[in-house]
């Protein structure tokens, strides 16, 4: 196999990381709800270390049971992009945990072996030199990771574990959408501003190359700026977006689903991404879905002028599908 560590890459690879450094997302501060308390939890994914916070609220018996909900960020935001909603849920009673996606902000990062394999001794270890990759948006990964927190949730303690919901937001909306389509335990879902559309034309065809690439080990796949998503922080890891088509799991995407689109979108068509999901849900019989476009606010404006409106819709909705509340 070819090396991929040249002095070519190498040079990519500084330039990678000056491209990668982000700042963290200024939204607006969490005033802490009175009898809400946050504690800081590590959820670990195959030895990966995450940064979580579970939200809760203050006086519970030790047997109360009570239902969750897991809340994932979107493209270089952080746990923090959700702690106002984890700490809303809070106040209703539901348990909330929000955490930071692999390799961004105060979780670990990616560790990837620099040359040709060490000689190992008779436990199978062995010294190598490794890169710390940071600031990489990898599909697979956040979908692994978002697993990994639901069953962080279902063993905390009095959590419902036939009663977990998953929010998500802009990327992090398809992450959850994903998951939901797959795990028994998440019975509703609510996401705002969803990027769900697979990669067509062009880009799809980069992304395929990229893949033959680095299965080839032609290319290092987290050294390529060309592969940079315009206006966006970090780097996608693209050979892993060739496959990641949230539509495409959507037949088996079975429970209460609330989508909440912005009405001046400008990172995407809403259209080809919130709505087509509307559309596929809406189509099948019996299917409890819902879409709300909220009028006069952008993509981020939905933490801001679009806040109140949409994180009261994403608690009614789990207070209705998860804690059984009717709806005023």
């Amino acid at each position: 196999m070819t090396d991929p560590i040249t002095t070519d890459s190498l040079t990519a690879m500084k330039d990678a990381e000056q491209w990668r450094a982000v700042a963290e997302p200024a939204y607006p501060p969490l005033a802490m709800p009175q009898g809400v308390r946050r504690h800081a939890v590590t959820i670990w994914r195959d030895g990966l270390a995450l940064d979580g916070d579970v939200y809760r609220p203050e006086a519970l018996g030790d047997d109360e049971r009570l239902p969750a909900v897991v809340l994932c960020h979107g493209w270089g935001g952080s746990k923090l992009t959700a702690e106002r909603y984890a700490a809303l849920f809070a106040t209703s009673d539901m348990i909330a945990l929000t955490f930071t996606q692999a390799t961004w902000f105060g979780s670990g990062a990616r560790l990837v072996a620099v040359g040709d394999p060490p000689p190992v001794d008779e436990m199978g270890e062995g010294l190598a030199r490794v890169r710390f990759i940071r600031n990489i948006v990898d599909p697979t990964d956040w979908i692994r990771n978002f697993e990994a927190a639901v069953d962080y949730l279902d063993g905390e303690p009095n959590v419902d574990g036939d009663r977990i919901g998953a929010w998500g937001t802009s990327f992090g909306g398809g992450v959850a959408m994903h998951v939901a389509a797959d795990d028994s335990r998440i019975r509703a879902l609510s996401v705002q501003v969803p990027w769900v559309a697979p990669l067509r034309g062009d880009r799809l065809a980069q992304a395929r190359r990229r893949a033959s690439e680095a299965a080839r080990g032609t290319v290092d796949p987290f050294a390529q700026l060309v592969d940079a998503a315009p206006r966006m922080p970090g780097l996608p890891n693209l050979a892993r977006f060739a496959r990641y088509d949230v539509l495409g799991q959507l037949e088996r995407l079975r429970i209460p689903t609330l989508i909440m689109d912005a009405g001046d979108e400008e990172m995407f068509s809403i259209d080809k991404n919130g709505g087509a999901a509307f559309a596929i849900l809406k189509s099948r019989a019996g299917q409890v879905v819902e879409r709300q476009v909220i009028p006069a606010i952008d993509h981020y404006g939905i933490y801001f002028d679009g806040y109140d409106r949409g994180s009261r819709a994403a608690l009614a909705w789990f207070q209705h599908h998860l804690a059984g509340k009717t709806p005023p």
